[in-house]
Order: C-alpha cells, then sequence, then structure tokens
C-alpha cells in the first residue's frame, strides 16, 4: 500500500481525530471502493492508529486481493454479516465496542458495510445512522460506512444522503448537501400521525400499576404473543410521564393489523425526541425507559410540544 500515499488523496480531508466524523460513501464499482477505502485504510496505518474494517463477504474479498499482507495490520478484518441483532441490540453490542476502544487508544477509524440495509429488516438502521450524530459526537473516531449503490435500494441510499454529514467529493470527503437534522430525519420516517379512533379504550393513571392493568384487561387473545412486550414499555412509558404529569393518559386501540399503545403527558415536552434510538449510559436515571419501549415495540412515533407528549409504540 505504500505507492497509494502519493496520489494526492486526502481520505479524511481536515478530521483531527478529536470528534466523530460520519461519511456515507456510495460505490457502484469494485474499484471505486478499493480507491475508497485502500487508501483510508493505508493512512491510519500510517498515522499509527487502529483500523477497523467490518464488510460483507465480497467486499472483504475485494479488500483482501488488494491489500495483501496489510490485511494482518488491520485491527479488525471481520464479517458484517453476523453483527446484525436488530437495531437497538446491534447499537448496543457497537457502543460497547466503541467505549472499550476510547478507554484504550486515542483516536480509530472504522470502515463499515451495514449489508443488512439490503433486507427489509434491516431499513431501521438508518435511523440509528441518524442519531449516531448526535450520541457519538465527541467520539474521536472517524466512521466510514460503505454502501453499495448497486444493491441497495434507492429509498436507502436516499436515507445514506440524509443521515451521514460528509460524502465522498473524489480527493477528500466534503459537507453532504441532503444530510438532515437527526429529529428532522426520524420524523419523517415514524408512522404517520393520524387522529387515534373514537373507539380507542382509554384510562387516566396515577400510577404505572394502574395503566398495566388497564392495558391487560383490553388485550385479546390475539396479542398473547406480545403481552409481555406491551406491558414492559407501557409501564416504561408511563414511569417516564408521570416524572413531568400528575396523570398518564393510556389508551389503545388496533390499526392496519397492529395494536397502538399511546402514552400522554401534560409536562413541558420532551427535551430529545431522539432518545429512544440512544443507548443510555450506565446509570440509573439515564433515559432506559424509551430506550427499552422503543426495543421492545415493532415502532414508535413522538408528538411533543411545550404542551405535553404523546408517545405510540406499536405491535405487530
Amino acid at each position: 500500500m505504500t505507492g497509494i500515499r502519493t496520489t494526492g488523496i486526502r481520505p479524511t480531508g481536515d478530521w483531527d481525530g478529536r470528534a466523530f466524523a460520519h461519511e456515507g460513501f456510495a460505490f457502484r464499482t469494485d474499484r471505486e471502493l478499493v480507491d475508497r477505502v485502500v487508501p483510508f485504510a493505508a493512512e491510519g496505518l500510517s498515522r499509527g492508529e487502529p483500523v477497523l474494517v467490518v464488510a460483507g463477504e465480497r467486499v472483504r474479498a475485494l479488500l483482501a486481493d488488494e491489500m495483501g499482507a496489510d490485511i494482518a495490520r488491520l485491527a479488525t478484518f471481520a464479517p458484517a454479516e453476523t453483527w446484525w441483532r436488530g437495531g437497538h441490540a446491534t447499537l448496543q453490542a457497537y457502543d460497547r465496542d466503541l467505549r472499550a476502544l476510547r478507554a484504550t487508544v486515542p483516536t480509530w477509524r472504522l470502515a463499515a458495510e451495514p449489508v443488512w440495509l439490503a433486507g427489509d429488516d434491516g431499513r431501521e438502521w438508518s435511523r440509528f445512522e441518524a442519531v449516531a450524530n448526535r450520541c457519538y459526537a465527541t467520539m474521536p473516531y472517524y466512521s466510514l460506512c460503505l454502501h453499495d449503490a448497486q444493491r441497495l435500494p434507492a429509498a436507502v441510499l436516499d436515507a445514506v444522503a440524509r443521515t451521514h454529514p460528509l460524502t465522498w467529493g473524489g480527493q477528500a470527503p466534503v459537507r453532504a448537501a441532503a444530510y438532515e437534522d437527526p429529529r428532522q430525519f426520524l420524523r419523517s420516517v415514524q408512522p404517520e400521525w393520524s387522529s387515534r379512533p373514537g373507539d380507542a379504550a382509554v384510562v387516566d393513571a396515577i400510577a404505572a400499576k394502574e395503566a398495566r392493568s388497564a392495558v391487560l384487561a383490553w388485550l385479546g387473545h390475539g396479542w398473547d404473543g406480545r403481552a409481555d412486550d406491551v406491558l414492559l414499555a407501557t409501564h416504561e412509558l408511563v414511569t417516564n410521564a408521570l416524572r413531568v404529569s400528575a396523570t398518564a393518559e393510556v389508551a389503545a386501540w388496533t390499526e392496519a393489523g397492529r395494536l397502538v399503545v399511546e402514552v400522554s403527558d401534560r409536562g413541558p415536552g420532551l427535551p430529545d425526541e431522539t432518545v429512544g434510538y440512544v443507548p443510555p449510559a450506565d446509570v440509573v436515571d439515564a433515559g432506559r425507559g424509551m430506550w427499552l419501549a422503543w426495543s421492545l415495540a415493532d415502532d414508535a412515533a413522538v408528538a411533543t410540544s411545550g404542551a405535553g407528549t404523546r408517545i405510540r409504540p406499536y405491535f405487530g
């Protein structure tokens, strides 16, 4: 890889290794991929930075062929296919790895291919990519996210452009014109907020136990398999609501084959509506309620303002 360093390419631009840099790189040919990733890895190795590569089988084969013996110098060269555990579990495992690295090295770089974006069950990962820009803002690493434009649907590539602050400019990374604030992106992809149906079951609760009892009474036999998830998610959201409001209104109904639970409060509004996608810190009062509720539900939506907050987890 020694000759690559003289090409004039600046693989990480002006990045100084002190904060998070997040690039979405969409490639259409094998040569585009190799010409982006190999200089990126070579620069990191020349600076003494740990270089981690996690990618699909085809991408790993291309890089191994191009890099030869230098593959052994990488801190990680691993299959991405084994990483996917669902959005929350995948991010939680990733978060643990990041914090372990932070405790041992000053900076590092990662080239990763989230191959699960090609499947329907992996599309939610775009939400976590968006929120990473907030929760890892001070992490000192460069994340080069690899996306095969020939294999991924247009909607996924659109989300890539909207969730990564950087894109590749040919010689160096540049600001991505389509990038959106994480809150704006999440609002655009959450379930559409429709009016609550008139036949919804509703109760005002002053304790989480009371809300759980009401929801359990509403659940029909068709939801037996999800009852534990529904009750625990409701418990967490009502507990949060009662921290800012004297009562919590809980409602439930079915919509397009899904069970919808709505928890409403009259508090001051959420200071951070992305918290359901942010791994909680290892302290008791660290926003675990929304994280846990989101991880139990199949989807979730939030409407929040200074007059209160409404949260809807959806269960299929």
